[in-house]
């Protein structure tokens, strides 16, 4: 447990080197120049002076591969990968073009750390054609009234649904519909280069557009549901983006949503202490902190991790809860958990067959599954799906029934360093912050977790300076906003940074903290029922946990 322990201390310093490289504007992490989107809204600013998107529906087997890009996987390319069936839940997929003109965006004054950001028009009536992947229950009474849009997230340089692929359960349990936009250039480049026939009428100007492309699909599913949801009738629209894709939102939420109106409610996964830049780019340096604008037009529900603490120094723009805003920090977690790695990696195997999936150097390896997969090391195991779930859950509610999410009892634990610049988090024996959300994997622990992995250094030998100068390379793709694909090195490394690890812990340690089997039963109970009742664990993930302990062998 050595170099495990090491690997938490360290950590903190990835945190403290992306956070003084987005504050100093060090090459790499900065924002590119203007080019930002308006937005299309029926009213003031509907693009094209009021004129709708136009929707084209793609025949589903289009193209060269005769499937979406990002279509759910429905056989499994290697033992135990995660399929879904959605005619068995009741559920149809269609894809769809997205064509019209939309407003470019510059920023008038300089924009202060409260969020509070004015957009005026820079350039108008721009061109674009994007496109969108639905998901709905074809029986009207399976459907809840709320849609999920997600902002699709392009930092690997190809569409990734993240927030699909940790609520899918969710999603499909409780009657959502669910439309993921590709907003931005680099995924309509990718989906070009994939599926030429399919997608070769995909472009944009810039990533300026893409806010007000992320603005008029909101508008298009409510005027069109005839069409793109099947009959359906839609009453909220909730925004959600992971990642950059969260950078994006928060730039939204602040300077976008107050002219549109369009979304219901916003959630928000894995953000940073900054937001995005109005054009391309994945983080801008300034205003640093970034918070949510005050007085939000929806709600607005945040889900970040321990990882994203460390990372991205997200705990620097922590804000306390509002009638508007909750802010949730899940101790333990990384920015991306083995629930979502075992999906995107699924999806990986059969759109990118050619790109080695992500090889890491720490923790436990997945080994003896497939030649896809052998030998690989499996991203962290804390739950932030579970997490992910319940806040969807509960940002539904808020918006269709007034109830607001719950509210942390109280923030990660940190330390703050270097005059209050970086906050370092402060950990236990299994490497876990006190504080914040805690799953019952985490009161009830029994690996240890870190929320950092590498693809090829030894963070022991690494001094601060170092390791800062290998964060600021890796991460160069930032001022592009996406890696190529085909960059596996630097792709390894960037993921694995993102993707932590986890150590089951040894076998005397377990019966140590459980000297009993109905012991650990009954703490993982109370730990469950505690964090339902509190509004951060679904029932049925509350009774998955249980489920899994009762079968276990543990200690």
């Amino acid at each position: 447990m050595g170099r495990a322990r090491t690997i938490g201390v360290t950590s903190s310093l990835l945190g403290a080197g992306l956070l003084l490289a987005d504050c100093q504007g060090l090459p790499g992490i900065t924002s590119l120049p203007s080019g930002s989107t308006g937005s299309g809204s029926l009213s003031a600013l509907a693009a094209g002076g009021g004129a709708l998107p136009t929707v084209t529906p793609i025949p589903a087997d289009a193209g060269e591969h005769g499937y979406p890009f990002d279509a759910v996987p429905t056989t499994p390319l290697y033992p135990g990968a995660p399929t879904i069936d959605l005619a068995a839940d009741g559920y149809v997929q269609k894809e769809f073009l997205l064509s019209g003109t939309d407003d470019v965006y510059g920023r008038s004054g300089a924009w202060a750390s409260n969020g509070d950001w004015q957009v005026p028009v820079a350039e108008a009536n721009v061109l674009y054609t994007t496109r969108f992947l639905v998901r709905y229950p074809t029986n009207p009474a399976k459907f809840n009234g709320t849609v999920v849009v997600e902002w699709l997230n392009d930092s690997t340089g190809a569409d990734v649904d993240p927030v699909w692929a940790e609520d899918a359960s969710e999603l499909l349990a409780d009657g959502y519909a669910y439309v993921g936009v590709t907003a931005q250039r680099a995924g309509m480049e990718d989906l070009k280069t994939w599926d030429s026939e399919r997608y070769g009428s995909l472009g944009d100007q810039s990533d300026g557009q893409s806010y007000g492309i992320f603005t008029q699909a909101a508008e298009a599913i409510r005027a069109g549901a005839a069409t793109i949801l099947g009959g359906l009738d839609p009453k909220d629209l909730i925004a959600a983006g992971d990642s950059q894709s969260a950078f994006r939102l928060t730039t939204y939420v602040n300077a976008f949503e107050p002219l549109t109106h369009a979304y219901d409610g916003f959630l928000l996964v894995g953000r940073s202490v900054t937001a995005a830049p109005r054009g391309s780019g994945l983080l801008s340096t300034s205003p640093a902190p970034a918070s949510i604008w005050s007085n939000p037009g929806a709600p607005v529900l945040e889900v970040n991790t321990q990882g994203d603490v460390e990372e991205f120094g997200a705990s620097l723009a922590l804000q306390p809860a509002t009638n508007k805003l909750r802010i949730w920090e899940v101790a333990g977690a990384s920015h991306i958990d083995d629930h979502e790695a075992s999906y995107e990696l699924e999806t990986l195997a059969r759109e990118e067959p050619s790109v080695p999936a992500p090889s890491c150097l720490l923790g436990t390896p997945i080994g003896g599954v497939s030649p896809l997969v052998n030998g690989l090391n499996q991203a962290d195991n804390m739950p932030l799906y579970q997490a992910e779930q319940a806040a969807l859950a509960d940002l539904q509610r808020w918006v269709t029934s007034g109830v607001p999410a719950p509210a942390e009892q109280s923030p990660l634990s940190t330390t703050s360093v270097l005059g209050g610049a970086v906050q370092v988090v402060n950990t236990n024996q299994f490497g876990l912050a006190s504080g914040g959300v805690e799953l019952p994997q985490a009161q009830v622990p029994t690996e240890y977790s870190s929320p950092i992995n590498v693809s090829t250094l030894d963070l022991e030998d690494l001094s601060p300076l170092t390791l800062f100068q290998d964060l600021t390379a890796e991460l160069d793709f930032f001022t592009e906003g996406a890696l190529p694909i085909t960059d596996t090195a630097a792709r390894n490394e960037g993921l694995c940074l993102l993707s932590g690890s986890f150590l089951a812990l040894p076998a005397a340690e377990l019966a140590q903290l459980y000297p009993t089997h109905p012991d650990y039963v009954a703490k993982v109970t109370a730990a469950a029922e505690a964090d339902e009742a509190a509004g951060f664990l679904t029932p049925t993930d509350a009774a998955q946990d249980i489920a899994a302990a009762q079968a276990s062998s543990i200690p």
